[in-house]
Protein backbone atom coordinates (compact mmCIF):
# COMPACT_ATOMS: atom_id res chain seq x y z
CA UNK A 1 0.00 0.00 0.00
CA UNK A 2 1.55 3.28 -1.08
CA UNK A 3 0.59 6.75 0.12
CA UNK A 4 -0.31 7.78 -3.44
CA UNK A 5 -2.95 5.07 -3.95
CA UNK A 6 -6.75 5.22 -3.75
CA UNK A 7 -6.68 2.45 -1.13
CA UNK A 8 -4.55 4.53 1.20
CA UNK A 9 -5.98 8.01 0.60
CA UNK A 10 -9.67 7.14 0.53
CA UNK A 11 -9.90 4.05 2.74
CA UNK A 12 -6.98 3.22 5.03
CA UNK A 13 -6.15 6.77 6.17
CA UNK A 14 -9.74 7.93 6.88
CA UNK A 15 -10.57 4.72 8.78
CA UNK A 16 -7.33 4.93 10.79
CA UNK A 17 -7.92 8.59 11.67
CA UNK A 18 -11.55 8.02 12.69
CA UNK A 19 -10.64 5.04 14.87
CA UNK A 20 -7.72 6.97 16.39
CA UNK A 21 -9.79 9.97 17.46
CA UNK A 22 -12.61 7.77 18.74
CA UNK A 23 -10.15 6.24 21.22
CA UNK A 24 -10.23 8.25 24.43
CA UNK A 25 -6.88 7.63 26.13
CA UNK A 26 -3.33 7.52 24.83
CA UNK A 27 -2.83 3.83 25.58
CA UNK A 28 -5.78 2.76 23.43
CA UNK A 29 -4.73 5.23 20.72
CA UNK A 30 -1.28 3.64 20.64
CA UNK A 31 -2.73 0.14 20.37
CA UNK A 32 -5.04 1.23 17.54
CA UNK A 33 -2.19 2.94 15.70
CA UNK A 34 0.03 -0.12 16.18
CA UNK A 35 -2.61 -2.46 14.77
CA UNK A 36 -3.13 -0.12 11.81
CA UNK A 37 0.63 0.00 11.20
CA UNK A 38 1.00 -3.78 11.29
CA UNK A 39 -1.93 -4.12 8.89
CA UNK A 40 -0.32 -1.50 6.63
CA UNK A 41 2.89 -3.53 6.50
CA UNK A 42 0.99 -6.81 6.12
CA UNK A 43 -0.82 -5.37 3.09
CA UNK A 44 2.50 -4.67 1.36
CA UNK A 45 3.85 -8.19 1.95
CA UNK A 46 2.22 -10.73 4.29
CA UNK A 47 5.34 -12.91 4.37
CA UNK A 48 7.46 -9.98 5.60
CA UNK A 49 5.41 -9.27 8.73
CA UNK A 50 7.21 -11.91 10.87
CA UNK A 51 10.52 -10.16 10.08
CA UNK A 52 9.17 -6.87 11.38
CA UNK A 53 7.76 -8.60 14.48
CA UNK A 54 11.15 -10.29 15.05
CA UNK A 55 12.90 -6.91 14.88
CA UNK A 56 10.47 -5.49 17.44
CA UNK A 57 10.78 -8.40 19.88
CA UNK A 58 14.55 -8.76 19.47
CA UNK A 59 15.23 -5.12 20.34
CA UNK A 60 12.60 -5.01 23.07
CA UNK A 61 13.98 -8.03 24.95
CA UNK A 62 17.52 -6.89 24.18
CA UNK A 63 16.74 -3.62 25.93
CA UNK A 64 15.25 -5.48 28.90
CA UNK A 65 18.42 -7.60 29.25
CA UNK A 66 20.71 -4.56 28.98
CA UNK A 67 18.69 -2.76 31.65
CA UNK A 68 18.65 -5.84 33.87
CA UNK A 69 22.44 -6.24 33.69
CA UNK A 70 22.86 -2.52 34.43
CA UNK A 71 20.58 -2.68 37.47
CA UNK A 72 22.74 -5.49 38.88
CA UNK A 73 25.92 -3.49 38.25
CA UNK A 74 27.26 -6.14 35.87
CA UNK A 75 29.09 -3.94 33.35
CA UNK A 76 30.52 -6.87 31.37
CA UNK A 77 27.09 -8.48 30.90
CA UNK A 78 25.60 -5.11 29.96
CA UNK A 79 28.24 -4.42 27.33
CA UNK A 80 28.19 -8.00 26.02
CA UNK A 81 24.41 -7.96 25.64
CA UNK A 82 24.54 -4.62 23.88
CA UNK A 83 27.15 -5.86 21.39
CA UNK A 84 25.20 -9.05 20.73
CA UNK A 85 21.98 -7.13 20.09
CA UNK A 86 23.73 -4.82 17.62
CA UNK A 87 25.37 -7.78 15.89
CA UNK A 88 22.01 -9.53 15.74
CA UNK A 89 20.39 -6.54 14.07
CA UNK A 90 23.18 -6.22 11.55
CA UNK A 91 23.21 -9.97 10.86
CA UNK A 92 19.47 -9.97 10.23
CA UNK A 93 19.80 -7.04 7.83
CA UNK A 94 22.79 -8.61 6.07
CA UNK A 95 21.03 -11.93 5.57
CA UNK A 96 17.97 -10.46 3.89
CA UNK A 97 19.72 -7.71 1.97
CA UNK A 98 23.28 -8.78 1.21
CA UNK A 99 23.44 -12.60 1.06
CA UNK A 100 22.99 -12.72 -2.71
CA UNK A 101 25.42 -9.84 -3.26
CA UNK A 102 28.16 -11.39 -1.11
CA UNK A 103 27.82 -14.88 -2.62
CA UNK A 104 27.72 -13.56 -6.19
CA UNK A 105 30.84 -11.51 -5.49
CA UNK A 106 32.65 -14.56 -4.10
CA UNK A 107 31.65 -16.65 -7.12
CA UNK A 108 32.84 -13.93 -9.49
CA UNK A 109 36.13 -13.17 -7.77
CA UNK A 110 37.19 -16.71 -6.87
CA UNK A 111 35.47 -18.58 -9.71
CA UNK A 112 33.47 -20.70 -7.29
CA UNK A 113 30.02 -22.16 -7.86
CA UNK A 114 28.31 -21.50 -4.53
CA UNK A 115 24.57 -21.73 -4.95
CA UNK A 116 22.93 -18.34 -4.37
CA UNK A 117 19.56 -18.61 -2.61
CA UNK A 118 16.61 -16.61 -3.88
CA UNK A 119 15.85 -14.09 -1.12
CA UNK A 120 13.21 -11.38 -1.49
CA UNK A 121 14.15 -8.13 0.22
CA UNK A 122 11.60 -7.22 2.91
CA UNK A 123 10.11 -3.78 2.35
CA UNK A 124 11.71 -1.07 4.47
CA UNK A 125 14.05 -3.41 6.37
CA UNK A 126 16.92 -0.90 6.28
CA UNK A 127 14.73 1.73 7.90
CA UNK A 128 13.10 -0.26 10.70
CA UNK A 129 16.38 -2.06 11.51
CA UNK A 130 18.13 1.27 12.03
CA UNK A 131 15.26 2.47 14.21
CA UNK A 132 15.49 -0.65 16.34
CA UNK A 133 19.23 -0.14 16.79
CA UNK A 134 18.62 3.51 17.65
CA UNK A 135 16.56 2.45 20.68
CA UNK A 136 19.20 0.00 21.90
CA UNK A 137 22.07 2.46 21.41
CA UNK A 138 20.23 5.32 23.11
CA UNK A 139 19.39 2.98 26.01
CA UNK A 140 22.99 1.79 26.33
CA UNK A 141 24.22 5.38 26.29
CA UNK A 142 21.77 6.16 29.12
CA UNK A 143 20.01 8.77 27.03
CA UNK A 144 16.64 7.08 27.51
CA UNK A 145 15.19 4.74 30.14
CA UNK A 146 14.32 1.16 29.28
CA UNK A 147 10.87 0.78 27.73
CA UNK A 148 9.04 -2.07 29.48
CA UNK A 149 5.85 -1.71 27.45
CA UNK A 150 6.35 -3.75 24.28
CA UNK A 151 3.44 -1.93 22.62
CA UNK A 152 5.37 1.32 22.79
CA UNK A 153 8.50 -0.18 21.26
CA UNK A 154 6.42 -1.88 18.58
CA UNK A 155 4.70 1.40 17.74
CA UNK A 156 8.02 3.25 17.56
CA UNK A 157 9.57 0.75 15.16
CA UNK A 158 6.51 0.00 13.01
CA UNK A 159 4.61 3.30 12.88
CA UNK A 160 3.25 3.33 9.32
CA UNK A 161 3.98 6.96 8.30
CA UNK A 162 7.76 6.40 8.38
CA UNK A 163 7.97 2.59 8.40
CA UNK A 164 8.74 1.97 4.73
CA UNK A 165 11.02 4.83 3.69
CA UNK A 166 11.73 7.07 6.65
CA UNK A 167 12.62 9.53 7.91
CA UNK A 168 14.65 7.44 10.34
CA UNK A 169 13.26 8.58 13.69
CA UNK A 170 15.47 8.36 16.79
CA UNK A 171 13.89 6.77 19.84
CA UNK A 172 15.33 9.56 21.98
CA UNK A 173 13.37 12.18 20.01
CA UNK A 174 10.05 10.37 20.12
CA UNK A 175 10.00 8.51 23.46
CA UNK A 176 8.02 11.20 25.29
CA UNK A 177 5.61 11.65 22.38
CA UNK A 178 4.61 7.99 22.50
CA UNK A 179 3.34 8.36 26.07
CA UNK A 180 2.19 11.95 25.96
CA UNK A 181 1.14 13.96 22.92
CA UNK A 182 -1.68 16.20 21.84
CA UNK A 183 -2.86 16.83 18.30
CA UNK A 184 -4.16 20.37 17.95
CA UNK A 185 -6.32 21.63 15.08
CA UNK A 186 -3.38 23.71 13.88
CA UNK A 187 -1.00 20.73 13.87
CA UNK A 188 -3.58 18.52 12.17
CA UNK A 189 -4.15 21.16 9.46
CA UNK A 190 -0.42 21.61 8.87
CA UNK A 191 -0.14 17.81 8.62
CA UNK A 192 -2.80 17.74 5.89
CA UNK A 193 -1.03 20.50 3.97
CA UNK A 194 2.33 18.72 4.21
CA UNK A 195 0.76 15.47 3.07
CA UNK A 196 -0.87 17.15 0.05
CA UNK A 197 2.38 18.92 -0.88
CA UNK A 198 4.28 15.63 -0.69
CA UNK A 199 1.60 13.90 -2.73
CA UNK A 200 1.96 16.62 -5.38
CA UNK A 201 5.72 16.15 -5.49
CA UNK A 202 5.25 12.45 -6.11
CA UNK A 203 2.33 12.44 -8.55
CA UNK A 204 2.77 15.65 -10.53
CA UNK A 205 6.54 15.96 -10.72
CA UNK A 206 8.32 12.72 -9.80
CA UNK A 207 6.08 10.36 -11.78
CA UNK A 208 6.09 12.68 -14.82
CA UNK A 209 9.86 12.97 -15.10
CA UNK A 210 10.18 9.26 -14.24
CA UNK A 211 8.40 8.32 -17.46
CA UNK A 212 11.09 10.17 -19.44
CA UNK A 213 13.99 8.78 -17.40
CA UNK A 214 12.67 5.22 -17.69
CA UNK A 215 12.39 5.44 -21.46
CA UNK A 216 15.91 6.82 -21.87
CA UNK A 217 17.64 4.51 -19.38
CA UNK A 218 15.66 1.62 -20.82
CA UNK A 219 17.48 1.90 -24.15
CA UNK A 220 21.05 0.75 -24.80
CA UNK A 221 23.33 3.71 -24.07
CA UNK A 222 24.74 3.76 -27.60
CA UNK A 223 21.27 4.47 -28.97
CA UNK A 224 21.02 7.79 -27.13
CA UNK A 225 22.32 11.08 -28.46
CA UNK A 226 24.32 13.26 -26.05
CA UNK A 227 21.38 15.61 -25.47
CA UNK A 228 19.02 12.69 -24.80
CA UNK A 229 21.46 11.09 -22.35
CA UNK A 230 21.75 14.34 -20.40
CA UNK A 231 17.99 14.70 -20.38
CA UNK A 232 17.74 11.23 -18.84
CA UNK A 233 20.15 12.18 -16.04
CA UNK A 234 18.38 15.49 -15.38
CA UNK A 235 14.99 13.78 -15.22
CA UNK A 236 16.22 11.06 -12.87
CA UNK A 237 17.91 13.69 -10.69
CA UNK A 238 14.57 15.46 -10.30
CA UNK A 239 12.68 12.18 -9.94
CA UNK A 240 14.77 10.94 -7.03
CA UNK A 241 14.53 14.23 -5.14
CA UNK A 242 10.80 14.78 -5.55
CA UNK A 243 9.97 11.11 -5.05
CA UNK A 244 11.89 10.79 -1.80
CA UNK A 245 11.31 14.28 -0.40
CA UNK A 246 7.64 13.88 -1.33
CA UNK A 247 7.44 10.67 0.70
CA UNK A 248 9.20 12.38 3.61
CA UNK A 249 6.75 15.30 3.50
CA UNK A 250 3.82 12.88 3.52
CA UNK A 251 5.33 10.89 6.40
CA UNK A 252 5.93 14.02 8.47
CA UNK A 253 2.45 15.29 7.63
CA UNK A 254 0.84 11.99 8.62
CA UNK A 255 2.80 12.02 11.86
CA UNK A 256 1.41 15.45 12.72
CA UNK A 257 -2.15 14.22 12.11
CA UNK A 258 -1.56 11.71 14.91
CA UNK A 259 0.25 14.16 17.18
CA UNK A 260 3.85 13.14 16.39
CA UNK A 261 6.56 15.59 15.36
CA UNK A 262 9.07 13.91 13.05
CA UNK A 263 12.35 15.60 12.06
CA UNK A 264 12.79 17.19 8.64
CA UNK A 265 14.54 14.95 6.12
CA UNK A 266 15.42 17.43 3.36
CA UNK A 267 16.53 21.03 3.30
CA UNK A 268 16.76 22.05 -0.37
CA UNK A 269 19.89 19.99 -1.18
CA UNK A 270 19.98 21.28 -4.76
CA UNK A 271 21.15 24.71 -3.59
CA UNK A 272 24.31 23.23 -2.04
CA UNK A 273 27.70 24.64 -2.97
CA UNK A 274 29.75 21.66 -1.82
CA UNK A 275 29.30 17.94 -1.40
CA UNK A 276 29.71 18.32 2.36
CA UNK A 277 26.83 20.78 2.44
CA UNK A 278 24.80 18.52 0.17
CA UNK A 279 25.17 15.64 2.63
CA UNK A 280 23.86 17.86 5.42
CA UNK A 281 20.78 18.72 3.37
CA UNK A 282 19.94 15.36 1.74
CA UNK A 283 18.33 12.49 3.71
CA UNK A 284 19.18 14.30 6.92
CA UNK A 285 17.92 11.53 9.19
CA UNK A 286 20.27 8.96 7.61
CA UNK A 287 23.27 11.32 7.54
CA UNK A 288 22.79 12.24 11.20
CA UNK A 289 22.31 8.56 12.11
CA UNK A 290 25.66 7.61 10.59
CA UNK A 291 27.27 10.72 12.11
CA UNK A 292 26.10 10.01 15.67
CA UNK A 293 26.24 6.20 15.68
CA UNK A 294 29.23 5.50 13.40
CA UNK A 295 31.37 8.57 12.60
CA UNK A 296 31.64 10.00 16.13
CA UNK A 297 32.22 6.60 17.81
CA UNK A 298 35.03 5.99 15.31
CA UNK A 299 36.63 9.21 16.52
CA UNK A 300 34.98 11.75 14.28
CA UNK A 301 37.22 14.68 13.49
CA UNK A 302 38.89 14.72 16.90
CA UNK A 303 40.67 11.38 17.29
CA UNK A 304 42.07 8.86 14.86
CA UNK A 305 42.30 9.43 11.14
CA UNK A 306 39.39 11.68 10.15
CA UNK A 307 39.78 10.75 6.48
CA UNK A 308 39.58 7.03 7.26
CA UNK A 309 36.53 7.68 9.43
CA UNK A 310 34.82 9.51 6.57
CA UNK A 311 35.74 6.73 4.15
CA UNK A 312 34.15 4.12 6.45
CA UNK A 313 30.97 6.16 6.87
CA UNK A 314 30.44 6.76 3.16
CA UNK A 315 31.28 3.17 2.29
CA UNK A 316 28.59 2.01 4.71
CA UNK A 317 26.19 4.68 3.46
CA UNK A 318 26.60 3.45 -0.09
CA UNK A 319 26.15 -0.17 0.97
CA UNK A 320 23.07 0.79 3.02
CA UNK A 321 21.41 2.06 -0.16
CA UNK A 322 21.70 -1.22 -1.97
CA UNK A 323 23.44 -4.58 -2.33
CA UNK A 324 25.34 -3.63 -5.46
CA UNK A 325 28.78 -2.40 -6.44
CA UNK A 326 27.03 0.55 -8.04
CA UNK A 327 26.07 1.82 -4.59
CA UNK A 328 29.49 1.05 -3.13
CA UNK A 329 31.15 3.20 -5.79
CA UNK A 330 28.40 5.80 -5.32
CA UNK A 331 29.38 6.04 -1.67
CA UNK A 332 33.09 6.13 -2.48
CA UNK A 333 32.57 9.05 -4.88
CA UNK A 334 31.06 11.04 -2.02
CA UNK A 335 33.85 9.91 0.29
CA UNK A 336 36.54 11.19 -2.11
CA UNK A 337 34.75 14.52 -2.60
CA UNK A 338 34.11 15.04 1.10
CA UNK A 339 37.67 14.09 2.07
CA UNK A 340 39.05 16.42 -0.60
CA UNK A 341 36.87 19.27 0.64
CA UNK A 342 37.92 18.60 4.24
CA UNK A 343 41.60 18.63 3.22
CA UNK A 344 41.19 21.92 1.35
CA UNK A 345 39.38 23.45 4.31
CA UNK A 346 42.22 22.42 6.61
CA UNK A 347 45.05 23.66 4.40
CA UNK A 348 43.54 26.72 2.73
CA UNK A 349 42.54 29.64 4.90
CA UNK A 350 38.77 30.14 4.58
CA UNK A 351 39.23 33.91 4.90
CA UNK A 352 40.66 33.91 1.38
CA UNK A 353 37.24 32.91 0.06
CA UNK A 354 35.08 34.87 2.48
CA UNK A 355 36.89 38.06 1.60
CA UNK A 356 36.09 37.78 -2.10
CA UNK A 357 33.81 40.71 -2.91
CA UNK A 358 31.08 41.26 -5.52
CA UNK A 359 31.33 39.38 -8.79
CA UNK A 360 34.21 37.17 -7.64
CA UNK A 361 32.22 35.92 -4.66
CA UNK A 362 29.17 35.26 -6.82
CA UNK A 363 31.22 33.36 -9.38
CA UNK A 364 32.80 31.29 -6.62
CA UNK A 365 29.36 30.35 -5.29
CA UNK A 366 28.12 29.49 -8.78
CA UNK A 367 31.21 27.38 -9.41
CA UNK A 368 30.68 25.54 -6.12
CA UNK A 369 27.04 24.87 -6.98
CA UNK A 370 27.92 23.71 -10.51
CA UNK A 371 30.59 21.35 -9.17
CA UNK A 372 28.21 19.91 -6.58
CA UNK A 373 25.39 19.32 -9.05
CA UNK A 374 27.77 17.81 -11.60
CA UNK A 375 29.08 15.29 -9.05
CA UNK A 376 25.55 14.50 -7.90
CA UNK A 377 24.24 14.01 -11.44
CA UNK A 378 27.19 11.78 -12.31
CA UNK A 379 26.48 9.71 -9.21
CA UNK A 380 22.85 9.40 -10.32
CA UNK A 381 24.00 7.24 -13.23
CA UNK A 382 25.34 4.71 -10.71
CA UNK A 383 22.12 5.02 -8.74
CA UNK A 384 19.91 4.36 -11.77
CA UNK A 385 21.91 1.91 -13.89
CA UNK A 386 21.46 -1.80 -13.20
CA UNK A 387 25.16 -2.71 -13.37
CA UNK A 388 28.56 -1.03 -13.39
CA UNK A 389 28.90 -1.97 -17.07
CA UNK A 390 25.65 -0.21 -17.95
CA UNK A 391 26.72 2.79 -15.90
CA UNK A 392 30.02 2.93 -17.78
CA UNK A 393 28.24 2.77 -21.13
CA UNK A 394 25.93 5.57 -20.07
CA UNK A 395 28.88 7.76 -19.03
CA UNK A 396 30.33 7.29 -22.52
CA UNK A 397 27.06 8.39 -24.09
CA UNK A 398 26.93 11.50 -21.88
CA UNK A 399 30.20 12.75 -23.32
CA UNK A 400 29.77 11.41 -26.86
CA UNK A 401 32.63 8.92 -26.56
CA UNK A 402 30.72 5.83 -27.61
CA UNK A 403 29.77 5.03 -31.18
CA UNK A 404 26.09 5.69 -31.84
CA UNK A 405 24.01 2.86 -33.22
CA UNK A 406 20.34 2.65 -34.25
CA UNK A 407 19.50 6.13 -32.94
CA UNK A 408 15.74 6.35 -33.22
CA UNK A 409 14.64 9.17 -30.93
CA UNK A 410 15.73 12.80 -30.71
CA UNK A 411 15.21 15.22 -27.85
CA UNK A 412 11.88 16.43 -29.22
CA UNK A 413 10.42 12.92 -28.89
CA UNK A 414 10.70 13.03 -25.10
CA UNK A 415 9.73 16.65 -24.50
CA UNK A 416 6.34 18.17 -25.21
CA UNK A 417 4.67 21.15 -23.56
CA UNK A 418 3.56 19.21 -20.51
CA UNK A 419 6.98 17.63 -19.87
CA UNK A 420 8.63 21.03 -20.36
CA UNK A 421 6.23 22.56 -17.83
CA UNK A 422 7.02 19.79 -15.31
CA UNK A 423 10.78 20.23 -15.76
CA UNK A 424 10.47 23.98 -15.18
CA UNK A 425 8.30 23.34 -12.12
CA UNK A 426 10.84 20.81 -10.83
CA UNK A 427 13.67 23.32 -11.18
CA UNK A 428 11.54 26.04 -9.52
CA UNK A 429 10.56 23.94 -6.51
CA UNK A 430 14.10 22.60 -6.06
CA UNK A 431 14.99 26.05 -4.78
CA UNK A 432 13.39 27.78 -1.77
CA UNK A 433 11.54 30.31 -3.95
CA UNK A 434 8.09 28.98 -3.06
CA UNK A 435 9.08 28.88 0.62
CA UNK A 436 10.12 32.53 0.48
CA UNK A 437 6.88 33.50 -1.26
CA UNK A 438 4.95 31.62 1.43
CA UNK A 439 6.81 33.50 4.19
CA UNK A 440 6.24 36.84 2.43
CA UNK A 441 2.49 36.26 2.01
CA UNK A 442 2.19 35.13 5.62
CA UNK A 443 3.88 38.34 6.73
CA UNK A 444 2.01 40.74 4.43
CA UNK A 445 -1.53 39.31 4.35
CA UNK A 446 -4.02 39.41 7.25
CA UNK A 447 -4.08 36.10 9.10
CA UNK A 448 -7.64 35.25 8.05
CA UNK A 449 -6.88 36.05 4.41
CA UNK A 450 -3.68 34.02 4.45
CA UNK A 451 -5.47 31.04 6.04
CA UNK A 452 -8.25 31.13 3.45
CA UNK A 453 -5.73 31.38 0.60
CA UNK A 454 -3.71 28.50 2.06
CA UNK A 455 -6.75 26.26 2.45
CA UNK A 456 -8.00 26.99 -1.06
CA UNK A 457 -4.57 26.21 -2.51
CA UNK A 458 -4.41 22.94 -0.54
CA UNK A 459 -7.89 21.95 -1.74
CA UNK A 460 -7.03 22.67 -5.37
CA UNK A 461 -3.84 20.61 -5.08
CA UNK A 462 -5.75 17.74 -3.51
CA UNK A 463 -8.31 17.75 -6.33
CA UNK A 464 -5.52 17.69 -8.93
CA UNK A 465 -3.77 14.89 -7.02
CA UNK A 466 -7.01 12.91 -6.92
CA UNK A 467 -7.23 13.11 -10.70
CA UNK A 468 -3.69 11.75 -10.97
CA UNK A 469 -4.41 8.98 -8.45
CA UNK A 470 -7.49 7.82 -10.35
CA UNK A 471 -5.72 7.74 -13.72
CA UNK A 472 -2.30 6.31 -12.79
CA UNK A 473 -1.27 2.73 -12.15
CA UNK A 474 0.78 1.40 -9.23
CA UNK A 475 3.96 3.43 -8.91
CA UNK A 476 5.98 2.73 -5.73
CA UNK A 477 8.46 5.12 -4.18
CA UNK A 478 12.11 4.62 -5.15
CA UNK A 479 13.33 4.19 -1.57
CA UNK A 480 10.99 1.25 -0.99
CA UNK A 481 13.75 -0.99 -2.35
CA UNK A 482 16.19 0.10 0.35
Amino acid sequence: MVFSSTTFVFFFLPVTLIGYFICRNIRVKNIWLLLASLFFYFWGGPTFLPILVFCICFNYFGGILISGARSKGNVIAEKTTFVLVIIGNIANLCYWKYTGFFLNTINEWFHTTIQVPSITLPIGISFFTFQGMSYVIDLYRKRVPVQKNITNIALYISMFPQLIAGPIVRYESIAEQINQRKCTVEEFSSGIRLFVVGLSKKLIIANSVASIADKIFGLPANENMISVSWLGVVCYTFQLYFDFSGYSDMAIGLGRMFGFIFPANFNYPYISRSISEFCRRWHISLSSWFRDYVYIPLGGSRTGNVYLNLLCVFFLTGLWHGASWNFVFWGLIFAVCTITERWIKRHVKPDHFKAMPGIAGILLNVAGWAYTMFVWMMSMVLFRADTLQNAGSYYLSLFGINKLKNVGFTLSYYINRYELFVLIAAAFFSFPVAKNIYSLLKKKLPQIGFTILLNIGTLILFVVNTMYILTETYNPFIYFRF
